[in-house]
């Protein structure tokens, strides 16, 4: 048996990203159909809201719909992922921490799932993930010489 590595292959480590991106994307799906259904805006679960103030009903329904485009994220972040995209992990921490706002408590196991497939991609490669070597050229400036002044130079 012989294993041959291509170079255009996508590499393992952004499809299990992907994948587990789109696992937690999807396992997130619930959470904001029962907020819009307890809105009121469709019935999915049956969640009657009962005697609950408007004020509460308006505020379920407009975390339902910017939960709906967090869920979106986390879907655009494991497209990313498949591809190989070096975005790919800021989208997905976006994801995984705007779905903590708009739906904390059950938000918390997608969060953990989204937020392992971040890790997974690893460290960003883009020039500013180096920034934190001291010793290295941060302005990124080439042809530049210095010269240490001599005992009579100020």
């Amino acid at each position: 048996m012989t294993l041959s590595h291509d170079n255009d292959s996508v590499p393992v480590k952004h499809i299990a990203a992907g994948a587990l991106a789109a696992l937690g994307a999807a396992s997130a799906i619930p959470i904001p159909l029962a907020q819009l259904d307890f809105a009121g805006l469709f019935n999915v679960f049956n969640i009657d809201s009962g005697d609950s103030p408007a004020a509460l009903r308006v505020i379920a329904g407009v975390g339902g719909i910017l939960t709906v485009a967090v869920v979106a994220l986390a879907f655009t972040g494991a497209v990313l992922a498949l591809a190989g995209a070096p975005s790919a992990r800021k989208v997905l921490v976006a994801a995984a921490l705007a779905g903590l706002v708009t739906a904390m408590p059950l938000w918390i196991p997608a969060g953990v799932v989204i937020g392992a497939a971040a890790l997974i991609l690893g460290p960003s490669s883009d020039r500013h993930a180096a920034a934190d070597d001291s010793r290295g050229n941060l302005l990124r400036t080439t042809g530049v010489t210095s010269r240490t002044p001599t005992a009579g130079q100020t």
